[in-house]
């Protein structure tokens, strides 16, 4: 980076804790506090470094690699009946006999496969919201602001708006606990950002 010479450029003293091996310290020249969140978002990818923590001269601030997410559970039957009703209806089948075939009433048939295509839509228009939990996404409803009535806009400016936040902050929601602050954590890291450091 090349800046003018009247300009003061802070820097940041960061310490690298390496997965195996000693750690070490490195002192960065960047222009701010989430530029030095990005370098330390990079270091951890390139290197196989666990956790920064950085210096800004008044508080520490550390940026660790989150837990690797666990895959969802496989889904259960009462998950996949909808999908499987919308596949045979595709192939011709009438309502009627979709209810037959799973033993239940035709309204009950109308309703299943109703939640099914919303839901679907809704997946397809909120991509981000979509990857988190019911839980997770609970626990934003209750934390992040969202003014627009565009369902796309806001799924596009939800991980900037998370990105804001801290763990302090979400842990004080109920029924929020260490596995959704995992969770929160890692769907942050894969859209390359983290939580705010708590102050």
């Amino acid at each position: 980076m090349v800046f003018p010479k009247d300009e003061l450029v802070p820097a940041f003293a960061f310490y690298l804790v390496s997965d195996e091996g000693e750690p070490s310290m490195r002192l960065v020249d960047v222009p701010d506090v989430d530029a030095a969140k990005t370098w330390a978002m990079d270091a951890i990818r390139s290197a196989s470094l666990h956790t920064i923590r950085f210096w800004d001269g008044v508080r520490a601030i550390e940026v660790k690699r989150p837990a690797i997410r666990q895959p969802r559970k496989k889904p259960s039957d009462a998950e996949e009946r909808g999908k499987r009703m919308i596949a045979m209806k595709a192939k011709g089948m009438k309502q009627r006999e979709i209810a037959a075939a799973f033993g239940i009433s035709i309204g009950r048939v109308r309703d299943v496969m109703a939640r099914e295509e919303l839901r679907a839509r809704e997946e397809a228009i909120q991509t981000n919201r979509a990857a988190l939990s019911g839980r997770a996404n609970n626990v934003l409803q209750h934390l992040v602001i969202e003014p627009e009535a565009d369902l796309g806009e806001r799924d596009r400016l939800l991980p900037e708006r998370v990105a804001t936040l801290t763990r302090r902050k979400i842990m004080s929601v109920g029924n929020s606990g260490k596995v959704t602050l995992a969770e929160i954590e890692a769907w942050l890291w894969e859209r390359g950002r983290c939580l705010s450091p708590d102050i």
